[in-house]
Order: structure tokens, then C-alpha cells, then sequence
């Protein structure tokens, strides 16, 4: 058994029938969701992601809008950085504005990933703060990331000429500073920010995390 098999297997106990279940993106969770289907009966979905909404949808889930969804009994999701208060870094796909949603939404928000994401009291700085901003917003978060001593990236599109636009219609910008030491406070700053949608940074938001050791091959739980 593979160390994502195990992470799935220990994560698949926490599904019970009946339960509207949150799944994010990633391959880990896309993994849950295929086992979920031949295990748990009678689970409805909710997703920010596109890609496990199309999976979702051809196993036969019954999948909700989470505008139509005022509560989720469980949520799944992984991360880049996770530190043990529950905080994490979620960076590099970009749905962050979405997948916060759920994680609120969630009476339990759990995330899945191996071991070496851990981080100890201060996250790793190569792991860029994303923002999801408002097109008129632009010149003004670019400013303001300046001035409280970043460096900004404009996130392109990779299949076409221009920026990436999130599923809202908006631009991300990845921020790279040369410390989190602040991060909490930084990641306010921008929080209330006219013209950020949301960050990257889920500031308490974690339940708990099943965390896989690559190298022992054993799954544990953060708390």
C-alpha cells in the first residue's frame, strides 16, 4: 500500500452515510473520493474544484452548489504548509477563495498530506501568500504588497497569452516575502484590503490533518 493509499484509508473511516461530505482538489483527495463511491452509501458532494466536480459527477455522486449549501458535516482537502495550531499555506492551485468557503462551511475540515508539509512554528517562505484580487483592483494590491515589503508575480496562464483568471473572474498574484514570522498580521493586511477576495493563508480554519510519513510509511493524525 502506497503512503497516499494509506492517508485515503484512514481518511475514508471518518465518511458515514448520510453525511454531505466537502472534497477539495489534489490528487490524494481525488483518490478519496474514487473510494468513498465504492464504500460509503448515500453522500452528497460539494467542491470548489472543477476537476473533482467532473470526477465526482461520473461516479454518481449527487453533487451540490455550495451557494445552495449551508453547512457540511465533513470537508477533505490538502495543502502546501500546515503548521500544528491548524493553520495552513494553500498556494499553488489557485482555488483558495473557494476551498475557504468550504473549510467554513465544514463542521470538521481535515486535510490530507505527507508528513515533510509540516512546518514549526514559522511556515517556509518558498511557499508564496496568494491572493485572489479584483481586476480594478490590481495596481493597488501590487502597491501595497511593495510597501509592506514583498515581491509580486502576476500569475500567467500557462495555455494561453495573458493571466490566469480564477472560475470568479479574477487575478492571482503569488507574494513572496523574506519572512512569515508576521504572517498572521501580514495576511490580515491584505485580508482587508479593498479589492482582495481572499488569501491563501487558512488561519485556524484546520480540524485536524492525517499526515503520511514517506519515509516509514506510517499515517498519523496531527492532534
Amino acid at each position: 500500500m502506497s503512503i497516499k493509499q494509506a492517508i485515503v484509508q484512514q481518511a475514508l473511516s471518518l465518511i458515514k452515510p448520510g453525511m454531505v461530505v466537502g472534497f477539495g482538489g489534489g490528487s490524494t483527495v481525488a483518490e478519496l473520493v474514487k473510494e468513498a463511491a465504492n464504500h460509503v452509501n448515500d453522500i452528497q458532494v460539494v467542491t470548489p474544484s472543477p476537476t473533482t466536480r467532473q470526477l465526482a459527477t461520473v461516479l454518481g455522486y449527487t453533487v451540490i452548489d455550495p451557494q445552495y449549501c449551508d453547512r457540511l458535516d465533513i470537508a477533505f482537502d490538502g495543502c502546501d504548509q500546515l503548521d500544528s495550531h491548524g493553520s495552513a499555506l494553500k498556494s499553488g492551485g489557485g482555488i483558495h477563495a473557494n476551498e475557504k468557503i468550504i473549510a467554513t462551511l465544514a463542521d470538521e475540515y481535515w486535510l490530507l498530506t505527507v508528513k515533510s508539509r509540516l512546518v514549526g512554528e514559522t511556515f517556509d517562505t518558498k511557499t508564496p501568500l496568494v491572493l485572489e484580487v479584483l481586476p480594478k483592483a490590481l495596481a493597488l494590491v501590487m502597491r501595497t504588497i511593495t510597501d509592506l515589503g514583498g515581491q509580486a508575480t502576476i500569475r500567467t496562464a500557462s495555455n494561453r497569452d495573458g493571466m490566469t483568471l480564477t472560475d470568479n473572474g479574477n487575478f492571482l498574484i503569488d507574494c513572496h516575502f523574506p519572512s512569515y514570522a508576521h504572517l498572521a498580521d501580514l495576511n490580515t493586511n491584505f485580508a482587508t484590503l479593498a479589492g482582495v477576495v481572499e488569501t491563501s493563508y487558512f488561519d485556524h480554519l484546520v480540524t485536524n490533518a492525517i499526515l503520511g510519513d514517506e519515509e516509514t510509511g506510517q499515517v498519523t493524525k496531527l492532534h
